[in-house]
């Protein structure tokens, strides 16, 4: 039989050498520290950033939301109307004043009436009082903000309608001002830097993503004119995948959206059929700054023994080279099994002084290479018996 093997003294000397570096390849993949981690280790560490206590919000402390009622201040321009002030008992007298900087109102009977301050009921008491009983017996009153002074801020970055805008008393926060320009686009990162026009307040940076940035937003101290809010646009959501497979190439998804390790790995065109590798290697970068290394179990997760993980934008998901995948690469690249026998097409040797020529000893992978290359020329041999004499007749 063909696969009988004949061995010669120089053969066997060529055999030593390859179990030594069949030995130091074992030894090199065995003896390297494995610094992943599993995925449930992974979860845990998220899991524990994640726990933070949220910040405290007090009605009684937001100041600048609509939860509280419009407080008249100095520039508001009032729509009054007042019945009862003329003979006509029924008759109304409209008025339109504006409220001085000392937040008063001059109203035609009774003079200055102050208002500044006051919710809109209280200042519509505040005038009727200034009227009964010295001016009339019993009126009635109503009192509509129709020129709020406004406070102007520029909104500039990812929102809809970015440009100069308006606020009223109660909506100088961040929020607002976000609103009020048309929202985030979808390019929008919800991180946002405000820059005052007072440095000495200095820059404020919110994630509105974040419950407690949120509140924080709302328990801020309000903008004032000239106050800049640049809405941050969002980086490249990108995940990069890379090894043996048969398209790797960085995959765009939508920001702040997640895609399975299975529908990464079919819209990178499958692991290579031939090697097949069994795991890869997940790079994160955590909340905290920190990369971690994380293991996948690519077998389990295609049976659906393990958990089909989730890739987010940033993720480096590498699926390398193993020692079984390596020999399965080489035996469907350099062995033919045919019917009459095993035909090995790859002369390793010829490869390695042809490297040696072209001086690439200084090639960081020339010693591997060498080393797999060393390792196929016995393999081959073994393979590929040597010629036997014929016997004579």
């Amino acid at each position: 039989m063909r696969a009988a093997l004949h061995p010669c003294v120089p053969c066997k000397g060529r055999y030593l050498s390859t179990g030594l570096f069949l030995a130091v390849l074992v030894w090199s993949a065995g003896g390297c520290k494995d610094n992943r981690i599993t995925v449930g280790e992974m979860k845990q560490i998220e899991a524990h950033l994640a726990q933070r206590d949220p910040v405290a919000v007090d009605p009684a402390q937001l100041a600048l939301t609509d939860m509280h009622p419009y407080r008249i201040r100095p520039g508001d321009v009032l729509a009054v109307r007042m019945v009862g002030l003329q003979q006509d008992r029924y008759a109304m007298t409209p008025l339109q004043v504006r409220v001085y900087a000392d937040g008063k109102i001059s109203l035609p009977v009774v003079g200055n009436v102050q208002v500044g301050g006051l919710e809109l009921g209280a200042a519509e008491q505040a005038i009727i009082a200034a009227h009964v009983p010295s001016v009339v017996k019993d009126m009635s009153v109503y009192i509509e903000l129709t020129g709020p002074e406004a406070t102007t801020v520029f909104v500039t970055g990812a929102v809809n309608q970015p440009g100069i805008l308006a606020l009223r008393q109660n909506e100088r926060n961040v929020i607002y001002a976000v609103a009020l320009s048309g929202g985030f686009t979808p390019a929008s990162s919800g991180r946002i830097k405000v820059t005052r026009i007072r440095p000495e307040r200095g820059e404020i940076h919110l994630d509105l993503y974040d419950p407690n940035d949120l509140r924080r937003a709302l328990l801020g101290p309000p903008l004032e004119p000239g106050d800049i809010v640049d809405v941050e646009a969002a980086e490249a959501s990108v995940i990069y995948v890379t090894g043996v497979l048969n398209a790797p190439a960085p995959l765009m998804i939508p920001p702040r959206t997640e895609l399975s390790l299975l529908r990464v790995l079919a819209a990178s065109g499958g692991l290579t059929d031939f090697i097949g590798p069994n795991e890869a290697t997940l790079r994160r970068r955590l909340a905290n700054g920190d990369f971690v290394q994380v293991k996948l179990d690519l077998a389990k997760i295609q049976l659906g023994e393990a958990e089909d993980i989730a890739l987010r934008a940033g993720d480096i998901l590498e699926v390398p080279h193993t020692v079984d995948s390596r020999l399965r690469q080489w035996f469907a690249e350099n062995i033919r099994v045919g019917p009459f026998g095993v035909t090995a097409i790859y002369d390793p040797v010829s490869d390695y002084r042809a490297r040696i020529l072209r001086n690439d000893r200084n090639d960081e992978s020339v010693f591997r290479r060498t080393l797999l290359n060393t390792f196929g020329v016995g393999l081959s041999d073994l393979l590929v018996p040597l010629p036997v004499a014929p016997v004579a007749p």
